[in-house]
């Protein structure tokens, strides 16, 4: 009898603690989550300067310069920190991919697995979209030939929208499992 009651005690004490362990992981990964949010929202401000800035220099004064030469060189410090807001947006986003990345590998349910594995993958498609905004304003500073230069325009464009499409919707895919599993995020 005491053996068996013994037995009982240590089965009860294995499955505590075996729900404590799965409780710790699920608390390490909302606190990735946590931090992952956290650069994103960070970088909102960022994003949010770097598009306009891109737009603002790429747009009307750019098509009504009359050397397109002269207009970069006149606006070359604008151009450099577009550069430089880009590249930051890329690593933030990259830092913040690698945040839901390691929530996704933690022992947690498995709906929470595939939501910051969806985000993850959101994350590192956006910051490929900032590392190759970093890279088109370099190469069009670069470019000499206008007609060169009007085809990465219209080239960069293209792919920029491509690529906003795919993260945008892996951030649907991400919303939508929040959606049907309102127990699992709270």
């Amino acid at each position: 009898m005491l053996k068996s009651k013994s037995i009982i005690w240590l089965v009860l004490l294995l499955v505590v603690g075996i729900g404590a362990a799965c409780d710790g992981q699920t608390d390490e990964a909302n606190k990735l989550v946590d931090e992952g949010n956290a650069i994103v929202k960070k970088s909102n401000d960022i994003s949010a300067k770097a598009a306009d800035s891109l737009n603002a220099l790429m747009g009307e004064k750019m098509t009504q310069a009359e050397d397109l030469e002269q207009y970069k060189t006149a606006n070359k410090a604008k151009f450099d920190e577009v550069v430089s807001l880009y590249e930051q947006l890329d690593k933030s986003g990259t830092e913040a991919a690698a945040k839901f990345e390691q929530a996704s590998k933690l022992n947690t349910d498995a709906k929470f697995k595939e939501y910051a594995a969806a985000k993850a993958q959101e994350f590192k498609k956006r910051a490929e979209i900032d590392r190759v905004s970093a890279t088109f304003v370099k190469s069009f500073l670069a470019e000499k030939d206008a007609e060169k230069a009007d085809r990465q325009v219209a080239d960069y464009n293209k792919k920029n929208a491509d690529m906003i499409k795919e993260a945008d919707g892996l951030m649907a895919k991400a919303d939508q499992i929040v959606k049907d599993n309102p127990g699992v995020f709270k």
